[in-house]
């Protein structure tokens, strides 16, 4: 019974498959299950692929290196020869009476291109994140080894800062106040160029040095490891000055925040002083301009005094952080602004003393004639010159005994 069931079965089944029509819409139906499982298993296969072949690294605005990339970017002979650029005027403004510099750039879209003999591609997109722009960049090598792409990383991070190094970083907050962006580098100011009293200047460098050295006595004594120093005294006296000869020779970095930034408040001014780069000095210059605006009653001002107070010393205040405020006017700060803890290092900076007057004249003009320059100094009246006005004058003559004569004249 089971033979003839089976057998005519096979009868009927022989019967089907000679119908074109049943056959066809067989062959259709096996086709699109084909199409279908490879449609499905094709991303997985080729995920795997792309994983083991392609390096891919996604930067952007953001990211500290971002400006970095777009600047290697811009200097491969790919990007001075495509079609698809964007075009920006060079940030450092127009020179009177000459055209502004433009810069060509890879724009937002798909680039092929090789780079020392491997295949690579960028793909960039623009978009919108909390009413910020957001350019990202999305760089892909061919390549079974990430080591390569990394050396290439390396390549062009040695590229950009390879010009900086042995230079002073100067960080300012971007735009929204948000995070740091280095905004130019000087070059390392000596020591010497400052002419302060006899031992200020080392006192106060040696003091940030123990401070950087000093992190396990900071915690074996149970108290915060953070340094707070106070310049004051008249203008010109060189506080600025101060901090970027001390920055010079420590080989530390300078974040300038101004609490005047239209988009500071508390949680952005909090969130910067925590994120600031390792080995740096946050620089608050005029701090009594604070107190002035917040006299005024500024409406523009969103940062509030306790906001300043936490941001400086709160539970989640930044380890192994110097700050260094400035103010020529320190009867303006609020004793609870400089006490013990939040400043623990005070200098004033005065007009200058005869001694630096006479070491001011002998660094711009180390042969002037001792007999003149005798007179000009035992004729000067300690504090009567800021260093600023000696040094503008001495700059504005090239001769010794017309500065002198000059210096005479204005005291």
């Amino acid at each position: 019974m089971l033979a003839i069931m089976w057998a005519d079965f096979i009868n009927t089944l022989r019967q089907q498959l000679s119908n074109q029509i049943v056959t066809g819409g067989l062959a259709l139906g096996i086709a699109g299950a084909l199409i279908a499982m490879v449609h499905r298993i094709w991303p997985l296969v080729w995920g795997g692929l792309r994983r083991l072949l392609v390096v891919t690294a996604v930067i952007d605005s953001r990211n500290d290196i971002f400006s970095t990339l777009v600047k290697w970017l811009n200097s491969l002979p790919y990007a001075r020869s495509t079609h698809l650029v964007s075009v920006t005027q060079e940030s450092d403004g127009i020179s009177p009476g000459s055209v502004p510099k433009l810069l060509y750039s890879p724009a937002p879209g798909l680039h092929v291109f090789r780079h020392k003999g491997r295949l690579m591609w960028m793909e960039r997109d623009l978009s919108k994140e909390n009413m910020q722009v957001i350019d990202t960049v999305k760089l892909n090598m061919l390549a079974l080894n990430r080591r390569c792409f990394e050396d290439l990383i390396q390549e062009i991070m040695q590229a950009s800062y390879g010009a900086i190094m042995g230079r002073t970083q100067l960080f300012m907050p971007d735009s929204w106040a948000d995070e740091w962006r280095m905004h130019t580098t000087r070059p390392k100011r000596k020591l010497d160029s400052v002419v302060l009293p006899d031992g200020v200047l080392q006192r106060i460098v040696d003091d940030v040095r123990s401070f950087h050295d000093g992190k396990e006595r900071y915690e074996s004594i149970g108290i915060p490891w953070r340094r707070g120093y106070l310049l004051h005294g008249p203008p010109g006296t060189g506080k600025t000055s101060l901090v970027m000869a001390l920055a010079g020779e420590l080989d530390l970095g300078i974040c300038t925040l101004s609490l005047m930034h239209r988009k500071l408040d508390d949680q952005n001014l909090a969130s910067l002083l925590q994120q600031a780069p390792a080995k740096s000095i946050v620089l608050i210059e005029d701090i009594d301009a604070f107190f002035q605006a917040r006299e005024k009653q500024d409406a523009k001002m969103d940062i509030s005094f306790s906001g300043l107070l936490n941001a400086l010393d709160g539970v989640a205040a930044q380890e192994g952080r110097v700050v260094v405020m400035t103010t020529n006017h320190q009867r303006l700060l609020d004793p609870a602004l400089i006490r013990p803890g939040r400043i623990d290092v005070e200098f004033h900076l005065a007009n200058a003393a005869k001694d630096e007057l006479r070491r001011m004249i002998l660094r711009f003009f180390p042969d002037a004639p001792l007999a003149k320059l005798g007179e000009v100094v035992s004729g000067y009246r300690d504090g009567s010159l800021s260093p600023a006005q000696i040094q503008q004058t001495l700059q504005l003559h090239n001769r010794a005994d017309a500065a002198l004569e000059a210096l005479s004249a204005m005291d």
